[in-house]
């Protein structure tokens, strides 16, 4: 019927509707629309966000991503990495080397670590050539952190009495001392406090505050700054006896710490342990229990602000069952095993936490000197799933340490004090990077990493935003005479062709 809308059937000699996209698509039908402006919004996205983007960091950027580098079977490391397997797992070191000799107090054994301010400290410990336990010294040196690392070791103000395993912490402004062996007690309960100089940022003396004395004597016990206090974690009391006590002094609306109170007791006794925050959990690792040595690593979950959403936090622990208690406070521990623990228990390691990694160096195993370096990465709900270790980051096999201490400042991780493989103190702090490099250029299923120019500074900056601004603008330029062409069609392609003919061979 005339006028019908109804399909009519193709007659001989009819031209067949036209297809696209290898024939699956309608050309003149939603699907294929629908298609080139998906196609045409991806394509303006990547000229004018990805790219432009792209471009500033190749100017910025020591190496810069493009695409997605999944899987990527070759990879150049720099060669500041020094060896190290590429690219280099979380948390390696790059290999340690020696940094500059120091002045500590006695043999440079049995004292502490802290940084307060811009000064590192090394206080008390054993006198030279001790024989006995008792044998400790008030002696503290310190060196300025510096944009190079630590500055030379030079004499600090002593402490009031002789201490050596004393755990140390800054919070607040000011320096504790808590606890400790004496000259006379193998644990003391006493709390020395240090307050650094507003004009030379150094601690001129330290006190004595019996408001916060330990409810018991202890030594070689572990401790943490939280946001709002100090936990004290295990030790040993005046028996030698490794404790499972948890201890938190909170700091009160004066910044003043106030008395030690209970919290949740650790699921075995722990001295001569180390331990950190990492999110909301405390971890503890390290150090001996009630038969010696031990791999064994305990995370206790803290209590946190209930979303009121999901009705927990934002990072929740596997089951989180903090129920009603109150923030803040442990209300579980759980113990490491199989691989989560230290394959090789240790006596007098050097334990740190950086960039929440846990560090365990050096030491003895089984009465042997290693130089292994180990670490262990948590992750908020697994917690720790292993310990990594590498040649390239291990002690040098002619710098053992035991009973060092470890710390990390500004780049570099500094091994100090203790004893080598001979027994005798050594007197040359060990430094290793703490920032290996990332490949300079890897290539990957679906993009590569290349290398950048690495411009510094605000000029780096400045000439970034220009190449960003210029390849936008070219971009720019090119989608606009596209959007032309494509509307004048016809005539743009006569003058293709017309350019064609003149340039191809005449008849």
């Amino acid at each position: 019927m005339a006028g019908s809308d109804a399909p009519r059937a193709l007659g001989a000699g009819s031209v067949p509707p036209k297809r696209a996209l290898f024939g699956l698509l309608d050309a003149a039908g939603w699907g294929w629309a629908f298609f080139r402006a998906v196609l045409w919004t991806l394509v303006i996205i990547l000229l004018l966000g990805y790219v432009p983007d792209r471009a500033y960091y190749l100017t910025v950027s020591p190496t810069v991503e493009l695409g997605l580098n999944i899987v990527s079977p070759v990879n150049i490391c720099p060669a500041e990495n020094e060896g190290l397997p590429c690219p280099a797992p979380v948390g390696a070191l790059v290999p340690w080397k020696d940094g500059a000799t120091t002045s500590l107090p006695g043999g440079g054994e049995g004292g502490a670590l802290l940084q307060a301010g811009s000064h590192v400290y090394y206080l008390g410990g054993f006198a030279a050539g001790a024989l006995d336990e008792f044998a400790t010294t008030a002696a503290v040196t310190t060196a300025e952190i510096t944009a190079e690392g630590l500055g030379d070791w030079s004499a600090a103000a002593p402490l009031p009495e002789p201490r050596a395993h004393a755990a140390v912490a800054y919070l607040a402004g000011k320096a504790y001392v808590i606890g400790g062996t004496s000259a006379t007690e193998v644990a003391t309960s006493t709390v020395y406090v240090g307050t650094p100089d507003a004009a030379s940022g150094l601690i001129a003396s330290w006190s004595s505050v019996d408001a916060i004395k330990l409810p018991e004597a202890r030594t070689g016990a572990a401790v943490v700054a939280v946001s709002d206090g100090l936990l004290l974690v295990g030790g040993e009391d005046a028996a030698h006896v490794p404790q499972a006590t948890v201890w938190k002094a909170t700091l009160g609306e004066s910044g003043e710490l106030g008395a030690w109170t209970e919290f949740m007791a650790l699921p075995s006794p722990r001295a001569a342990a180390a331990a950190a925050l990492v999110g909301d959990a405390l971890y503890v690792w390290g150090g001996r229990d009630a038969s010696g040595p031990t791999g064994v690593a305990l995370r206790g979950d803290i209590a946190v602000a209930k979303s009121p959403a999901t009705g927990h936090s934002t990072t929740p622990a596997v089951d989180n069952g903090q129920g009603d208690a109150e923030i803040g406070t442990i209300f579980r521990w759980t113990a490491t095993e199989a691989a989560a623990s230290l394959p090789q228990p240790r006596d007098g390691a050097a334990l740190w936490s950086a960039n929440g990694t846990l560090y365990v160096a050096g030491g003895t195993v089984d009465g042997a000197v290693t130089t292994d370096v180990s670490w262990a990465a948590p992750t908020a709900i697994g917690g720790i799933a292993g310990w990594t270790s590498v040649d390239q980051s291990d002690l040098p096999g002619d710098a053992a340490r035991v009973g060092a201490v470890g710390t990390v400042v500004g780049g570099q991780a500094l091994l100090i004090g203790g004893r080598d493989a001979a027994g005798d103190p050594t007197a040359t702090a060990l430094v290793a990077g703490t920032s290996p490099k990332a490949p300079v250029f890897r290539l990957g299923l679906f993009g590569l990493t290349v290398p950048g120019l690495a411009i510094p500074g605000e000029v780096g900056q400045q000439l970034g935003y220009l190449a960003a601004a210029g390849v936008w603008t070219l971009h720019f330029v090119l989608l606009l005479a596209a959007a032309v062409a494509y509307a004048q069609r016809e005539r743009f392609g006569a003058w293709v062709r017309r350019l064609a003919g003149r340039k191809g061979p005449r008849s």
